[in-house]
């Protein structure tokens, strides 16, 4: 059972993750946790295997469920069962196991192949989740598991499943040895970084990929599935690569091929696996209460109260919080020091590092949202948390991100910067929390595509409603992070963020099949709007209450196994408002589905007038086989444009301002009216008039009411400008759209829905010197009269190459000198520009409503990346001191000695 034990701990330990400084959406999907799940009495007789005895049919599934046709398939395998696959109760992992037995010709399980108990979980209804993680030769079959759902009572009420039906035929006695794969991740990283990587031989092991992800397109041979995992010190863990992580996890192919590599926090949590026990942290400590004042990044100031603990043999004060289990440390010396623990600590309870105090404040109140459900800590196991602050990589340079890292060292680890203003808003921290949550329900989450969307929309929603429920924001206020500065998302409104409201909207990214940074794995910070409409609509216009949001997107969680993607969980979502006894929203969940097109994956044939199709096909070449390729589009509604600009200045010159912000309006005719009384009343008395307004002005300097007068005018200014820009805003919305789309969907094409209108496509392809956050391998190509030219040629590349100051070139003759180097020898059939619209015709694509385009690939095939830039040894940064919170004290405790002997004075006088 050892074997098991190891199998599952440390292949299952790979970490997927997508992440910049601009989202927070950041979720490392480890598994670790299949460590304690299988350590907590798994027995070897339980393992279920496959048995051509005492198979059910579907007749026998419509016969036990009263003749209702309640089973789902996919490619012709059950995914699904809406009701039961027993006569008889389940009242243990015994007889979930041999529900799951019976099943096994119908979920597509065929010899060889087992399922052991990894979990059984339960909701806030008293419903049962037993969860089996399928194996198949002694290896981990990553994306393959079973869930076997009762009642309270035992009754089975569902099934759901993502096996893996079809089984590589290597085993792990054919292809290359664990030597050989390390090998290969060694000379690999040392040709695209310059850096010999510190390989963890000791974690190297194999794992079945989940039958989605496909590598070669052009090959049939599932065994590339069947890989060697390769771990690795992350050379580049730094923000400017949007790999936080002090991992990389290899994947290589039992031929020797290099497929890729995603972030990981760790390659195994030897420590828990080999007893290590975190809870030390909390011994001889108590609670001691601390109330004091942070600032918030609007200029504000909150005052907020924590529970800290003390350490009662040295009087010393921690940043923890015992009853939950909740500490707060560095983040270096416990990532990059073999886990050791530092504490924020203070000697007297008077101050504390801001933005580790708002962490524990916010983790603490997103334990409790979880907890009044019965859902103990991150996991559901009361296991310890560790929120690691001063988030930086291992040469001390902070990274600007928040993001939950899995279980290390056993601790549910999360992530705080205070280059960033996240800790201080409860929707972004009941989003990492969440991630956790999901994670701990889930043998494993593919963190790509549709898996990916819904594990992002999942903390969305249940981030959100905690914050909504806690009264922190507006129940209406649908953005999330929006107490910070840099707000993510919208939920209720995806476009104004640019995300889809449906599949195959504006903004819409479709499945790739090579997970990149770039290509943001599919998309799965920019599809989570679809689920994330579902939500807002249930609450929005059903008029579900937060607590039974909760509890329905619990219990949806619980529910779904690694295969669910859109399209199961459009015929999950209904079961689960049942199961729920939530009936009454039936009409809007089923309209929510439908508006969103949860699961329509097929491209449509015929495209509204409003939108249009566009699409190329990258050409077979070196330059474009990374993946790592996007395109930018902005379109212009150059007609809609003018028009609405002769528009405006014809009411404007009339003095017709009705289409500027109230606000705006506002003071425009207040400051008309006022002009024109001053005018008045000079004419009828100017020296009057003149005297009264200095002595007036005066007057109000030295009573100080000019001074208020002044800073309340400059609040109302400040408003109005806001007003404006949102005007603005708006205003740019209706005739401008900017948009991205990846490459690499079917390994060679860009399908992006976009706007009608004259558009600009550009190619862009990018990456950054490893260690560093300097441009590496920058092209960038532009589409010109049908054919498309590289733009890193001209002079003022050159010159940021060379770092020459733009301000010393012959500016007369840039222009000119772009357009000759960018099209060379084809500057003779480039037509003679006369008007607006020849330019136009060169320059832009007119896309028209309701087509499909396909741009021509003519050019591409001359691109070439250069050569990475040997990769220097990163220097190491310095963690700076943050900003210190100020306690709360009696007005007494607060005067300063010189106040206290003044007061003194006065009372004996």
């Amino acid at each position: 059972m050892k074997k098991w034990k190891k199998i599952v701990s440390i292949c299952m330990a790979c970490a997927m993750l997508s992440g910049t400084a601009a989202t927070f959406a950041e979720s490392v999907d480890t598994n670790e946790a299949v460590t304690e799940a299988v350590a907590d009495g798994v027995q070897e007789e339980t393992m279920t295997t496959v048995s051509l005895e005492g198979q059910l049919t579907l007749e026998d599934l419509s016969a036990l469920n009263g003749g209702e046709e309640r089973v789902f398939s996919h490619n012709g395998h059950v995914t699904f069962v809406a009701g039961t696959c027993t006569d008889s109760p389940v009242t243990n992992e015994e007889e979930a196991a041999a529900v799951v037995a019976s099943m096994m010709s119908l979920i597509g399980a065929d010899a060889g192949m087992e399922f052991i108990p990894w979990r059984t979980i339960a909701d806030p209804l008293g419903n049962n989740y037993y969860i089996f993680q399928q194996m198949y030769e002694n290896t981990t079959v990553s994306g393959g598991a079973v869930k076997v759902i009762t009642d309270a009572q035992g009754n089975m009420i569902a099934l759901t499943s993502s096996v893996e039906a079809e089984m590589p035929e290597v085993t792990s006695g054919t292809g290359i040895t664990a030597q050989e794969a390390e090998q290969i991740v060694a000379e690999r990283e040392l040709e695209t970084t310059g850096l010999a990587p510190e390989i963890l031989g000791q974690y190297t092991d194999t794992v079945i990929l989940p039958s989605f992800i496909t590598f070669d397109i052009n090959s049939e041979d599932v065994s590339s599935r069947f890989v060697w995992i390769v771990y690795s010190r992350n050379s580049s863990a730094n923000v400017t690569k949007g790999t936080d992580l002090p991992y990389l996890a290899h994947y290589v192919t039992m031929s020797g091929e290099y497929l890729y590599n995603m972030p990981a926090i760790a390659p195994d949590d030897e420590a828990s696996r080999s007893g290590y026990d975190s809870s030390y942290v909390f011994e001889f400590m108590e609670p001691v209460d601390y109330t004091g004042y942070v600032d918030l990044s609007d200029g504000s100031e909150k005052e907020i109260t924590v529970t800290v603990m003390r350490d009662k043999r040295t009087g010393m004060y921690y940043l923890g919080n015992i009853e939950r289990r909740i500490v707060v440390a560095q983040c270096y010396d416990f990532l990059y020091d073999e886990g050791k623990i530092v504490l924020e600590s203070s000697p007297d309870n008077m101050e504390w590092d801001q933005v580790g105090l708002l962490s524990l404040y916010n983790y603490c109140r997103a334990w409790d949202y979880y907890n009044e459900i019965g859902w103990k800590g991150g996991d559901g196991l009361e296991t310890p948390i560790i929120i690691l602050n001063n988030f930086c990589d291992d040469h001390y340079n902070e990274v600007n991100n928040a993001c939950y890292v899995g279980k290390v060292y056993g601790m549910q680890a999360f992530l705080a910067s205070k280059i960033n203003d996240f800790s201080q808003c409860l929707d972004i921290i009941a989003h990492e929390f969440t991630h956790c949550v999901t994670h701990s329900v889930m043998t494993y989450n593919s963190y790509m595509n549709d898996f990916g969307a819904i594990n992002e929309a999942m903390s969305d929603i249940q981030g959100k409603n905690c914050e909504m429920m806690a009264g922190d924001v507006e129940p209406t206020n649908w953005v999330l992070g929006c107490n910070s500065k840099t707000p993510a998302r919208n939920m209720e409104d995806p476009h104004r963020f640019q995300q889809p409201e449906y599949t195959w909207d504006l903004y819409y990214k479709p499945k790739v099949e090579t997970p990149t940074a770039v290509n943001d794995h599919g998309g799965v910070h920019t599809n989570s709007s679809l689920l994330n409409r579902v939500s807002s609509m249930l609450i929005a216009e059903g008029n579900m209450t937060f607590d039974e949001a909760r509890t329905f997107w619990f219990m949806a969680d619980c529910a779904m196994v690694p295969g669910t993607d859109y399209a199961q969980l459009a015929e999950l979502l209904p079961w689960v408002l049942k199961t729920a006894g939530m009936q009454q929203y039936e009409e809007t969940l089923a309209k929510a589905i439908g508006e969103t097109r949860l699961g329509e994956e097929t491209m449509p044939e015929t495209i509204n007038e409003d939108r249009a199709l566009l699409t190329l096909h990258l050409p077979d070449t070196e330059a474009f086989d990374g993946q790592n390729w996007m395109m930018m589009l902005t379109s212009i509604k150059v007609d809609q444009m003018i028009s609405r600009i002769r528009t405006l200045a014809s009411q404007f010159n009339n003095e017709d301002y009705s289409a500027l912000p109230e606000s705006v309006r506002r003071f425009i005719e207040e400051n008309q009216r006022r002009r024109e009384e001053e005018r008045q009343k000079f004419e009828e008395d100017p020296v009057g008039t003149t005297v009264t307004s200095l002595l007036g002005f005066m007057d109000e300097m030295l009573s100080g009411e000019g001074v208020q007068k002044s800073a309340a005018d400059d609040e109302e200014m400040k408003a109005m400008l806001k007003d404006l820009l949102t005007w603005i805003g708006s205003e740019l919305r209706e005739v401008f759209f900017n948009s991205y789309g990846i490459a690499g969907q079917d390994g060679s094409t860009v399908n992006m829905i976009v706007r009608p209108g004259r558009s600009v496509p550009i190619l862009q392809h990018a990456t950054v010197i490893e260690g560093s956050d300097k441009p590496d391998q920058v092209v960038m190509a532009a589409y010109i009269h049908g054919k498309w030219y590289d733009l890193m040629v001209s002079d003022i590349v050159e010159a940021q190459k060379k770092e020459i100051p733009v301000e010393n070139l012959d500016i007369s003759s840039v222009s000119d000198q772009i357009i000759r180097d960018i099209l060379g020898e084809n500057l003779e059939n480039i037509p003679e520009i006369r008007s607006l619209d020849d330019f136009l015709d060169l320059f832009t694509v007119n896309i028209k409503g309701g087509e499909t385009l396909e741009i021509s690939s003519e050019g591409l095939d001359k691109i070439v990346i250069p050569e990475p830039t040997p990769a220097e040894d990163k220097p190491f940064g310095t963690i700076t001191p943050g900003a210190k919170s100020r306690p709360k004290t009696d007005e007494t405790e607060a005067l300063t000695e010189a106040e206290t002997q003044a007061e003194e004075l006065n009372d004996a006088a």
